[in-house]
């Protein structure tokens, strides 16, 4: 079932938490609403599945407005971030619970709930724990039961609200990873909120980068964490350096030295900020070519398989990061405490207008 969201917006007394949100979700995709707290993804999330209402705007599944219809009536599936599950109920009545709450004309028989409940419990591989209660289970456990309940009574839209924020970092991997593999063999739309940048870049078809309200960029976790539409987005996902300098006619200068922008080659002569992820940075013990900035090493951490760098620049006093193979660390013989040469290989310039950096 497709969702579209057209033209959403809503307050929380003078505080604007969506505005104006348009937005277009394939049947069948896994889509997630990323940004920083307070960004209005979870407003935007309960405003699909009924649980708010917009104040202005529309909400449709497959085409046929359901801005109006209540809850029970969008046949959405909700998954708490805190589970939500009935602490006085097994697990398989748990699961059961959505099926025999409905009216009877809906219900179905106890031998095709029996049967539909452990076919789910098979699915996110609990069916041997559903005699148990949920204190008696860990949190990924009960997240997987949560999911299971939600997908009980056949909902055509899935929607998730920070499903693993309340899990530890290995557990959080393992179920990341088991969400994916459960969508690939049990299509459903679905929409997940996150802050977490490396759960949407790792599970998701397509990201929503969400700030202040308002939609940044929509794309595929490639094209959002390759090609960032502006500052913002560039900066909010993942580590990055920022140099500050002068762009004309295509060239950044950037304290003593330049580089090509030629996406920006009809500027003649305007502010600028670079920026470049760590593993960007390059290295070097001595000023070969007079074409890198000199730096100071704070700090290295040689833990896994890369290596990590702080460094300072002599020249400005900025703070900057770089991220080295083993390999390349090992040749240059590196040590805190010494003066080394850095170039940013990579760079993505913008020229600042509205944003704050």
């Amino acid at each position: 079932m497709s969702i579209e969201v057209s033209n959403i917006s809503k307050k929380f007394g003078a505080f604007k938490a969506l505005d104006d949100i348009n937005l277009k979700i394939e049947t069948g995709e896994l889509v997630a609403l990323l940004g920083p707290s307070g960004s209005g993804k979870t407003t935007l999330l309960r405003i699909i599945a009924g649980l708010e209402t917009a104040d202005q705007g529309n909400i449709y599944f497959d085409g046929e407005n359901h801005t109006d219809k209540r809850i029970q009536d969008r046949r959405v599936g909700f998954v708490f971030q805190h589970y939500a599950l009935f602490r006085h109920l097994t697990v398989f009545e748990n699961v059961a619970f959505g099926l025999k709450v409905r009216l009877r004309k809906y219900r179905p028989s106890k031998k095709e709930i029996h049967k539909k409940v452990h076919e789910l419990l098979e699915l996110v591989k609990m069916e041997e724990l559903a005699e148990r209660y949920p204190n008696q289970l860990s949190g990924g456990q009960r997240q997987r039961i949560a999911l299971a309940r939600a997908l009980a009574v056949e909902p055509k839209v899935l929607l998730l609200d920070e499903p693993f924020g309340a899990l530890d970092a290995k557990v959080r991997k393992d179920l990341r990873r088991w969400l994916r593999r459960l969508h690939d063999e049990y299509p459903i739309t679905s929409v997940f909120v996150t802050h977490d940048q490396e759960e949407a870049l790792d599970v998701a078809d397509r990201i929503v980068i969400l700030n202040k309200g308002r939609i940044e960029q929509i794309g595929t976790p490639e094209e959002v964490y390759e090609n960032p539409a502006n500052p913002f987005v560039y900066d909010f996902l993942g580590n990055v350096n920022l140099f500050h300098g002068r762009i004309s006619n295509g060239k950044v200068q950037i304290g003593s030295i330049q580089i090509d922008a030629p996406e920006h080659s009809e500027t003649k002569d305007a502010r600028a900020i670079s920026y470049a992820r760590p593993h960007d940075i390059e290295i070097k013990r001595e000023n070969i070519d007079k074409n890198f900035i000199q730096a100071n090493i704070l700090f290295i951490r040689a833990v896994g398989p890369f290596v990590h760098l702080e460094l300072k620049r002599v020249d400005t006093g900025e703070y900057l990061e770089a991220e080295l193979s083993k390999d390349v660390y090992r040749e240059l013989k590196l040590h805190e405490g010494e003066e080394v040469y850095i170039r940013p290989k990579d760079v993505k310039v913008f020229i600042p207008d509205d944003y704050i950096i």
